[in-house]
């Protein structure tokens, strides 16, 4: 996982303000069921082929990427199964079209198999328990957390709240153990971010889950 290169991309868009705002998260299916998904697991294919957001592209501080993924569990793989952008209508004031995009990003293809994708995948499910008004800070009663291993399933969990905690927590404190979390931690407290210690870290454990709970 290209892990600094992801950060600094999210971090140059938090800069300017536009993360603080709840973020319309990808779609994935999991056993014909559809979820949310915590996680965009797009972003690495995308950072590597240098796609670029097109121009007739609406781009929201509700959606900062610029597009939404749609994306399924079919066995033990995981597919991407579309990608759409917001169009201004041509026919309605301020109303805005999804159009899939997947087709220039990926021809002649329906499913693509995400084999260029290692790590974990965030799903939150039930009720809503706490909001928070920044990417994808709400928590939820329940989560499903999917390890991937170059497109392929190999760990499934099904937990609750608390148990998503203590998993996090877990996880978390090995990240701490390494050397690329000194690495982390060093960026963020110095150059223009200039965090406190405390800030840095609270903000590693919220946004950097994708990262450590792959560990």
């Amino acid at each position: 996982m290209k892990f600094h290169i992801t950060i600094l991309f999210t971090l140059s868009f938090i800069s300017f303000g536009c993360f603080s705002t709840a973020q319309i998260p990808d779609a994935i299916e999991i056993n014909e069921v559809k979820y949310r998904l915590n996680t965009n697991p797009l972003e690495q294919y995308l950072t590597e082929i240098k796609w670029e957001i097109s121009e007739i592209a609406t781009i929201s501080s509700a959606n900062w990427r610029g597009y939404v993924a749609s994306w399924k569990v079919e066995a033990g793989n995981l597919l991407l199964t579309d990608m759409t952008i917001g169009v201004a209508s041509k026919t309605e004031e301020h109303r805005y079209d999804q159009v899939s995009i997947l087709n220039s990003i990926f021809p002649n293809k329906n499913k693509i198999f995400a084999n260029w994708y290692s790590g974990a995948l965030i799903v939150p499910y039930g009720e809503m328990t706490n909001y928070v008004h920044m990417g994808y800070g709400s928590s939820y009663e329940k989560y499903i957390v999917l390890q991937i291993n170059q497109g392929v399933v190999i760990e499934h969990l099904d937990i609750s709240a608390v148990e998503f905690e203590t998993y996090k927590r877990i996880k978390f404190q090995t990240f701490k153990e390494t050397e690329k979390f000194q690495e982390e931690l060093k960026n963020l407290m110095g150059g223009e971010y200039n965090w406190s210690e405390d800030e840095a870290i609270d903000f590693m454990n919220s946004f950097y889950a994708e990262y450590y709970l792959s560990l």
